[in-house]
């Protein structure tokens, strides 16, 4: 576990930065095997103010006896709680081995309730 204060601002828009309550600690947990990152940030009560996740899921891949590995799903999923208790979310995902590698992405904002928001 490492803490990281500013990283939850890093995918917000600034003009929506006041509009979401600023975390006062943040976690970030990693996991290489999967790999899996995620990042947990709290207000000054100790409540969930702040999530992000983002994982990628490969698959083992053997063509003319060269194996290599395939990705087949990018998730990132990043969400902002507001004062009235919903959420900011911003979800980009990229499935499939044919997903075009290195396309810009324009992040989608939507205002979700709290049971869209993973706790674990």
């Amino acid at each position: 576990m490492q803490s990281n204060p500013e990283i939850w601002q890093s995918g917000l828009p600034i003009e929506l930065q006041t509009s979401v309550i600023r975390p006062q600690r943040v976690e970030f947990f990693h996991d290489d095997s999967v790999p899996a990152s995620k990042w947990r940030g709290y207000d000054a009560r100790g409540d969930l103010c702040y999530y992000r996740h983002s994982f990628s899921l490969w698959e083992d891949v053997y063509e003319d006896e060269e194996p290599y590995q395939r990705l087949i799903l990018r998730e990132s999923l990043e969400a902002w709680r507001s004062p009235d208790g919903r959420w900011i979310r911003c979800v980009q995902r990229s499935e499939g081995p044919d997903h075009c590698r290195g396309a810009s992405h324009i992040p989608c904002f939507e205002l979700v309730p709290s049971q869209a928001i993973p706790r674990i």
